[in-house]
């Protein structure tokens, strides 16, 4: 209540008028919210105006609304209505035409995309055809992997960092807008997200500690698409396709002069090829943007609904015979997950002077998860609150950033005695407050024309408290703390010409370890645990060829890890974790976009993404067996996804894409291996314009097209117990097609 009394005052105020005989406004990118300046505002053939470096106009002595024209370079023409004596909004939309100067965020500050000081992956949601999944989108950028064992589950590695996880993404950070999808100790979910209304993703490739805190392995951040092209706008989605798959969508929103508001849901519902794997899932999101003079509000609200039973991992034999089998012990109970989630933020960005920018995040989030699994039940919740605040200073040549966060969670869980499926006794009953404190700091330094030289740093303090609720004969209940680490970073980009930039970084990374990794199996806390540290280096060339029609990104790279933290098993319910050694990573990223125009609106286009891999351990023994020199299980060689696409009259479009997986290990000691396997899809769509308002877009795909039979996601050394054969395979789904209809105003 209070948030729709909030949003009901602001709607009001930033609707009213206040009575000046001019008109002032701000130019914004439609997707970032930063000022563009340089903008072009006519009517008719004459210049009128034109915005200043945050984006800023004027026009004095009007007394009357007008109808202008607002043009620039890298983004589309669009008309407005001016009206004075109210500050105006104009958004404006990326062309992207030139990959490489799209404007983007993730690195704190805002900069071109091919003056980024590092590795970095900008993925566009593809307007054409839609992604339905976050695997979609994902698998588009080198040195990112996503595998997924069900729509539920699944594990994101970046570089190879990542892939000792058993079940879920760790060792890598992300985030919707400014609200953390990652939780106190690590874990990350990306699987249940909607796709629907996602714009874009940036993707920090390596350690992100010096800008993130925790995260060894890089960054993701989701962008929900703020943006409406009218007055009025929405977008509604049917999507119909195999096992009973069911997916529907709906978008709308309302634009004022200087604020936007709009709404998301979707409900996906699929039995799965499996058994055991039926699937339900809502999602539903609000958000509110407001611009005013020297401000700009954001808020926003996410819920998730989730549903969804869980087949498991299985053995050779049954994977290579009887895919569509679950997991013998899963299926008996009928093992499942069940968990209502809420993401809120509000984020203040205030221009404080002409040279100094603040942004300030409020974020508070909810989870209240039950699962079911043959060993036991796991009943928890978390409740977490958190503050960041950025203040940044822009001269001619420096941008300096520097601010805080902290971050408070309350993680409570229950675990609970299984009688086939049903609550027994209770086994466990504890609660952490884990709390975590960054200190950041990051300049970039114009030293000589286009070239800049970044580095910053973050302090990361990290304390939890243990409670230990249970009233028995072990009593874990604790104050710990990490001692503090501190994360540099230094980066270099440079133009050796127009088309072509030199890029170099090292930085510091770090992962603390998770609840399940800190419990040993008596249920005492491992105090001496330490997190991951590795040092990242790379070099990469950024640029475009062939006219500008290629744009290209290859990148090097080498990450050094020690304190490796391996997973110890006593049994498939109770797993640890120790640091047991030493691992290197090695890599070579390659990312191809290009564009040529054909005769009458035709076009080619083209999208490689490749990453060739060396990952091992450099000094590891486990229970006295040495894998040093071994390469990292569950981590493929290579890894490389191609797609070509054609359009005709920009009303059809026909999309083949290949995806190539190379061999992995599934073990430490290297004796059981994978040895890949190729994919190939086909999707088209067709759009058509319904009068001068409405469009429909008619969408079909084909997934799997040879009928592979693959593993969509392995299970790294898994466990084999009683003398049943150890479950390392998740297969993948067979050919497969869905038909999708999208109807947008």
């Amino acid at each position: 209540m209070p948030l729709l009394l909030l949003l009901s005052l602001l709607l009001s105020f930033f609707s009213a008028e206040r009575g000046h005989a001019q008109i002032t406004g701000r130019c914004l990118d439609a997707q970032t919210g930063e000022g563009i300046s340089h903008v072009h505002i006519r009517t008719g053939d004459t210049i009128i105006a034109t915005s200043d470096v945050a984006g800023f106009f004027e026009l004095t002595k009007v007394n009357t609304s007008i109808r202008a024209l607002f043009s620039h370079a890298e983004y589309k023409i669009t008309r407005q209505q001016l009206i004075p004596g109210t500050d105006n909004m104009v958004l404006l939309m990326p062309t992207f035409r030139e990959l490489d100067e799209v404007t983007v965020a993730a690195p704190f500050i805002v900069s071109r995309r091919k003056n980024v000081p590092g590795s970095f992956t900008l993925l566009m949601t593809d307007t054409l055809h839609s992604p339905a999944t976050p695997l979609e989108m994902l698998t588009r950028a080198p040195g990112v992997i996503m595998q997924q064992g069900a729509l539920n589950t699944s594990r994101i590695m970046i570089r190879g960092i990542g892939s000792r996880s058993p079940y879920s993404t760790t060792r890598i950070r992300a985030y919707l807008d400014d609200i953390p999808l990652t939780t106190g100790d690590g874990n990350t979910t990306t699987e249940d997200l909607e796709m629907f209304d996602i714009a874009r993703i940036e993707i920090i490739r390596g350690p992100a500690s010096a800008l993130y805190g925790s995260g060894l392995g890089g960054a993701v951040v989701f962008h929900p698409d703020h943006t409406l092209a009218g007055s009025a706008d929405i977008k509604a989605m049917l999507q119909k396709g195999p096992f009973d798959m069911t997916k529907g969508a709906v978008s709308g929103g309302i634009k004022g002069n200087r604020s936007v508001l709009k709404a998301t849901s979707s409900f996906t519902q699929t039995d799965g090829f499996r058994e055991n794997s039926h699937y339900q899932r809502f999602n539903g999101s609000v958000m509110y943007r407001a611009h005013f003079r020297n401000h700009a509000l954001y808020i926003s609200g996410n819920y998730i609904g989730l549903n969804a039973q869980i087949p498991s991992s299985l053995d050779e034999e049954t994977y290579l015979k009887t895919p569509e089998k679950a997991a013998a012990n899963w299926l008996a109970i009928k093992g499942y997950e069940k968990y209502d989630k809420w993401l809120s933020g509000l984020t203040v960005k205030s221009r404080v002077s002409a040279a100094i920018q603040n942004k300030a995040v409020l974020y508070l989030t909810h989870n209240n998860g039950y699962e079911s699994r043959p060993f036991n039940i796991l009943d928890d919740r978390s409740l977490t609150l958190g503050v960041r605040d950025e203040v940044t200073l822009k001269t001619n040549n420096l941008s300096v950033t520097a601010g805080g966060e902290f971050f408070n969670e309350h993680y409570t869980w229950r675990q609970i005695e299984t009688l086939d499926g049903e609550e027994g006794a209770l086994e466990a009953h504890n609660r952490e407050d884990r709390r975590f404190m960054n200190l950041f700091g990051k300049a970039d330094w114009m030293f000589q024309p286009n070239w800049r030289l970044s580095f910053g740093g973050n302090l990361h303090l990290l304390t939890y408290t243990l409670y230990d609720i249970l009233e028995d004969d072990t009593d874990v209940t604790g104050k710990y703390r990490y001692n503090p680490v501190f994360s540099p970073r230094v980066g270099i980009n440079g133009a050796l010409n127009s088309q072509l930039n030199l890029f170099a970084a090292a930085g510091h990374g770090f992962s603390v370890p998770n609840v399940e990794e800190t419990l040993l199996p008596e249920g005492t806390i491992n105090p001496h645990l330490k997190p991951e540290e590795g040092i990242n280096t790379e070099v990469g060339l950024r640029g475009t060829a062939l006219h500008k029609h290629l744009n290209f990104d290859v990148t090097a790279y080498h990450i050094f890890v020690k304190n490796l933290l391996v997973t110890k098993r006593e049994s498939e319910a109770v797993f640890y974790g120790i640091n047991a050694g030493k691992t290197s990573h090695t890599g070579l990223e390659i990312e191809l976009s290009g564009k040529w125009p054909l005769a009458r609106n035709n076009q080619l286009e083209i999208d490689l993404a490749h990453t060739q891999m060396r990952n091992r351990f450099r000094a590891f023994t486990d229970d006295e067996h040495d894998y040093s020199g071994n390469r990292l299980p569950g981590i493929p060689n290579q890894h490389t996804r191609l797609a070509i696409t054609a359009i005709v009259n920009n009303h059809l479009s026909a999309v083949a894409e290949w995806t190539h997986t190379g061999n992995q290990y599934l073990n430490d000691a290297n004796t059981v291996k994978y040895d890949g396997h190729d994919l190939f899809h086909l999707k088209g769509s067709y759009s058509i314009k319904s009068g001068t308002r409405w469009s429909w877009k008619l969408q079909a795909g084909i997934h799997n097209l040879l009928d592979a039979h693959y593993a969509s996601m392995v299970l790294v050394n898994a466990p084999s117990f009683g003398g049943r054969a150890p479950r390392y395979y998740y297969p993948g789904m067979p050919r497969n097609g869905y038909v999708r209809l999208i109807i947008s105003n």
